[in-house]
Order: structure tokens, then C-alpha cells, then sequence
């Protein structure tokens, strides 16, 4: 029999770790008490006939086994918080006047325009169309990234807009491995000129049927259909003279 505050080991009843148990009590029955084990898969485990001495050390193993399992929760909380302090999710939350510093220094200056370090902490719409960051400086910027880990938090760091080109977006694309999406055409240009042609609305479909024949559709209504003809005497089925169906016709 072994019970510390890792393991609880009773042959032939139970061996395995406190972490599997969900919880002990006592019952009492005719032949004396018996220890009832409660894992977390739901399995009930009964160790009977255990002395006084024994189901004492059982508890106070298990106890000791919940205290230190809190005092774990409190110091992954604290290490958590002093994380959280430090904004290392992003590879220019420390920084001097005119560099960022990892262990591998570079100028900001060096980025002309675009050497402002707020420009590198969030989405800025206004700076999409932003000239591409030079090559050796997103290489430099993505070592950062991931020497401190940034590559292994990436779920927790915004992605880049597919179309922009703002310093932020080019570092975030860069550490997600993503590429940048062309943007759309525009269906539409104001500024461009329309012929008359595509101005012009088509009344009628026309099509030949035979020498001097034509068939003539409303195209908003199938059922509106006509037959005209150019022979000798000009003709149409509506039974007017000089209608718009037979000017469709000539002008076409």
C-alpha cells in the first residue's frame, strides 16, 4: 500500500494518481466501514476493511493533494498576470525612441515615412496603400516574433485585412505566413465615359426568318411577338400601319 500526496495505491483495489479522483467519503456497512473512491471517469472503487490508521492517511494524502493543487491555480494565476504586464504579444511593446530591441537591434528611422513606432500596434486604414516594408526588416521582425514566442500566440494576434498594406498588417501577415489578396476590380467607375450604345435600351428583339421576314419580341414579355415584312408591301401582324414594330425593324 503507498498513499502520498501524488498517488494512491491500495492492491488489488486501486493504484492510480489523486489527479483521477474526483472524490473519497466513508460507508458504513455490517462487515465495518468501506472506503468509497470516486474517479472523474464516474467509476466507484470500494476498498473495504481499512484501519483507522490507513483511511486517516487517505484523507490527509488527499487533502494535501487538493492544497497544493490550489497553491499551483494561484501561482499559474500570478505568472499569468506578470505575463499580461508585459505585452510581448506584440515585438514593439518594448521599445526606445528610435529602435526595438530583442537581442537584435534595428532603426525604425531607417523606415523613412513609415518609421513612427505606433504605426506598427494596430489596423490603420488611412495607411492601406503604404509602400511594401523592405525585405530584410519583416525577416527581422519575424525572428523577433518568434524568439519570444510570438509565432506560438498567434491565435490571440489579429490577422491582417486581406487588402491592406499598412505597416501593421505587413508585420501580422508576415508572422501568420499569409499573403496579401489582391484587391477586387471595380465593377463600376464613375469617372469612366459610357458610349451610347450602353445607354440604349433594347425595345425589341429581332430576328430574321426568312427573306424580307422578321420576327419582332418584347423582350420584358415573350407573349408580345409580331411578324414583319419588308417585301413589296410593308406589313406588320398588329395590323397597324407605320407602327413601331416595322421602324424597330428598318432601324435595325
Amino acid at each position: 500500500m503507498k498513499i502520498n500526496r501524488k498517488v494512491l495505491s491500495i492492491p488489488p483495489h486501486i493504484s492510480t494518481s489523486w489527479k483521477n479522483v474526483a472524490s473519497l467519503h466513508i460507508q458504513e456497512e455490517s462487515g465495518g466501514k468501506v472506503l468509497v473512491v470516486t474517479l472523474e471517469n464516474e467509476s466507484i472503487i470500494e476498498v473495504p476493511a481499512l484501519s483507522e490508521t490507513a483511511l486517516k492517511e487517505v484523507f490527509e494524502a488527499h487533502t494535501k493533494f487538493l492544497d497544493q493543487g490550489e497553491e499551483s491555480s494561484v501561482e499559474s494565476k500570478q505568472k499569468q498576470n506578470v505575463t499580461q504586464k508585459t505585452p510581448l504579444q506584440n515585438p514593439f511593446a518594448i521599445a526606445g525612441e528610435n529602435s526595438v530591441t530583442f537581442g537584435m537591434p534595428f532603426k525604425m528611422g531607417d523606415l523613412g515615412g513609415l518609421g513612427n513606432l505606433g504605426d506598427f500596434m494596430h489596423h490603420n486604414q488611412e495607411q492601406a496603400n503604404s509602400p511594401d516594408l523592405p525585405d530584410d526588416m519583416i525577416e527581422k521582425i519575424t525572428t523577433v516574433g518568434k524568439a519570444i514566442g510570438l509565432d506560438k500566440q498567434l491565435e490571440n494576434m489579429p490577422k491582417a485585412e486581406p487588402h491592406c498594406n499598412c505597416p501593421f498588417c505587413q508585420v501580422s501577415r508576415a508572422l501568420h505566413g499569409d499573403e496579401k489578396k489582391e484587391a477586387p476590380k471595380e465593377l463600376f467607375n464613375p469617372d469612366e465615359e459610357v458610349s451610347d450604345e450602353e445607354l440604349s435600351f433594347k425595345e425589341w428583339d429581332i430576328k430574321q426568318m426568312g427573306q424580307d421576314l422578321y420576327i419582332i419580341t418584347n423582350p420584358l414579355d415573350n407573349t408580345e411577338t409580331y411578324q414583319v415584312f419588308l417585301g413589296k408591301n410593308l406589313g406588320c401582324t398588329c395590323g397597324h400601319k407605320n407602327c413601331e414594330h416595322l421602324k424597330a425593324v428598318l432601324n435595325s
